[in-house]
């Protein structure tokens, strides 16, 4: 039986939604119903369960949530700079817009603090014998999340990164970045080095709280069958893995 925080990352829409002043904000900066709008909605549906079994200020961690990622699409620089440089740029967006909407200046340092506090995974993967996705890609150090609300967006993060939308996230992205061009599809979802799989490895191996830790085993696992479900000689474009994820996610 699937648990509620499963039912909840698949239906980002069952919660109460953002306020239409951050909303607005959000989609000034990222593209509406695109693969970060449907990511930052899912984090947010997905918060009051986590936020609430760690101790976390709920208010504080969607308004992360829904953050977070916000530069990755208009921030500054070259596609690489801004997705390795987002956590602090997205961070800047916060402290320069949440005054502007009312929020207190207590609430908008801990927003800004998480959100500067959300990038991983870091370090060495052991099942691999290689870097996670974050330190091989970018190659510098990021502060570790420090509070309550930053290890909660932290493990929000990582639990969304290793759904089944999570997956054909980093899948699309690696296709459609030239950098991968060569790429095969299965590579990129499965069988690479530097697969979607292996970030689903790499985000499981660095969840802190205990909520997230029982959680990701039953994620990965319905990822993994996903996966092993998709025939790979057949669904060999962007666009068709999408549809399988569709068909998959109930």
């Amino acid at each position: 039986m699937k648990s509620r925080f499963w039912v909840v990352l698949l239906l980002a829409g069952c919660a109460h939604g953002p306020t239409r002043a951050v909303e607005s904000l959000v989609l000034r900066h990222v593209k509406r119903d695109g693969p970060n709008h449907q990511h930052v909605l899912r984090l947010f549906a997905a918060a009051p369960e986590l936020a609430r079994a760690e101790g976390a200020d709920l208010e504080v961690v969607q308004l992360a949530a829904l953050l977070h990622d916000v530069t990755k699409e208009d921030g500054t620089g070259t596609p690489f700079e801004r997705f390795c440089t987002h956590h602090a740029q997205a961070a800047a967006v916060a402290r320069l817009e949440l005054p502007t909407l009312g929020y207190s200046p207590a609430t908008t340092a801990r927003v800004a603090e998480a959100i500067e506090q959300h990038m991983g995974p870091l370090g060495d993967n052991p099942e691999f014998h290689a870097p996670r996705f974050m330190s091989g890609f970018c190659q510098r150090e990021y502060p570790r999340p420090s509070s309550a609300e930053a290890r909660v967006l932290f493990d929000l993060d990582m639990l969304d990164l290793m759904t089944v939308q999570g997956v054909v996230k980093v899948v699309t992205l690696r296709q459609r970045n030239a950098e991968f061009a060569k790429e095969s599809l299965e590579q990129s979802a499965l069988t690479g080095k530097d697969s979607a799989w292996k970030s689903v490895i790499d985000a499981q191996q660095v969840l802190l709280t205990s909520t997230a830790q029982r959680r990701g085993a039953e994620i990965s696992a319905r990822t993994r069958q996903f996966l092993e479900s998709v025939d790979f000689s057949k669904v060999t474009s962007v666009e068709a893995f999408s549809a399988a994820a569709a068909r998959f996610v109930p």
